[in-house]
């Protein structure tokens, strides 16, 4: 039976100590045991880390007509010196390359296809023609992005002679290829088409005035580092958040993630905290996510989404193609 304080105070002085010895040894027991469950849950956590971090996966290749969600490489504590950044306007993100990033590129120093001429001949291209602009500017910013993530030879591989396809301005036209340093010559000052008019329905950017380049979902999903597709998901949810004076209505969605999705998500999340990551879904951006903690869990949520239509098509598609 157990002991009350006015037990032991009525026992022996010698009694009364070897109760509190007692109960002082099981107490060191007892905290024993948990600091060895602490350190044994550690150490596994640890483990199960390692064995996360070290699986090499290949490299994924962006999915245009499906999901793709890339990395934007844009780590809020240098928010000056990022290539890439997001803007949110009426609930829609689209990515931007920065003034930075544009300079960071068409530096002589990274060779003689960055010089000022090419690059005024392709702000003159995207000027007129965002088709064309766009596609003589991916071989730039897929050398940016390597540039970045280490290959410090990236802007000496684009050469003159690099093929570039130009997509038709209309929905029935062909594309077009050409050689990147026949488009610059073809849009420098000298060119044929150094005073062409702005065509007609060809502009996808809504550039600023903040001195940065709205990119189109398909040219972000080509040249950002692809951390998911669609089949490193098993599901994902939908769920409306409870309504407040500051934001209004506003969702989540939890996504289910497979084994592989788990470590590419883990690694991913484990090297670039602090950074976003978009979800390009057929040739629109429709969700802008941020890394807030490295996450090593089979699911992921992502709050205070404000496009509803958008969330919603995004976890139907997941959903759909997982039962497929």
């Amino acid at each position: 039976m157990p002991l009350f304080p006015s037990d032991i105070a009525q026992m022996p002085l010698g009694a009364q100590g070897r109760v509190f010895w007692l109960r002082e040894q099981g107490a060191r027991r007892l905290f024993a045991f948990l600091a060895l469950v602490v350190i044994v849950w550690f150490i596994a956590g640890q483990i199960q880390d390692s064995v996360l971090l070290s699986k090499r996966w290949p490299a994924l290749k962006p999915d245009l007509n499906g999901l793709t969600v890339v990395g934007t490489l844009n780590p809020h504590s240098s928010f000056d010196r990022n290539i890439f950044k997001i803007f949110t306007e009426n609930t829609a993100s689209r990515v931007t390359l920065t003034d930075y990033g544009w300079n960071l590129i068409f530096d002589p120093r990274n060779g003689e296809m960055c010089s000022g001429n090419n690059s005024d001949a392709i702000k003159h291209a995207l000027s007129v023609n965002d088709f064309a602009g766009y596609a003589m500017l991916e071989p730039y910013l897929k050398a940016a992005v390597e540039y970045h993530m280490g290959d410090k030879g990236a802007f000496k591989r684009i050469t003159s002679s690099m093929p570039i396809t130009v997509p038709s301005s209309t929905l029935k036209g062909s594309p077009t290829i050409s050689s990147l340093g026949s488009l610059i010559e073809k849009y420098s000052s000298n060119g044929p088409e150094a005073q062409a008019p702005k065509s007609e329905g060809g502009s996808e950017s809504g550039r600023s005035v903040e001195q940065v380049i709205a990119l189109s979902p398909d040219l972000v999903a080509s040249v950002c580092p692809v951390a998911l597709t669609q089949p490193q998901f098993t599901s994902a949810e939908l769920n409306k958040q409870p309504a407040n004076i500051f934001a209004g209505s506003a969702y989540s969605i939890t996504f289910n993630l497979t084994s592989e999705g788990r470590s590419r998500f883990f690694q991913w999340s484990h090297a670039h905290m602090g950074e976003n990551m978009v979800f390009v879904l057929k040739h629109q951006v429709v969700l802008n996510g941020y890394i807030s903690q490295v996450l090593d869990t089979n699911s992921w949520e992502i709050t205070n989404i404000q496009d509803r239509d958008a969330a919603q098509s995004l976890v139907d598609y997941i959903n759909r193609k997982s039962g497929e």
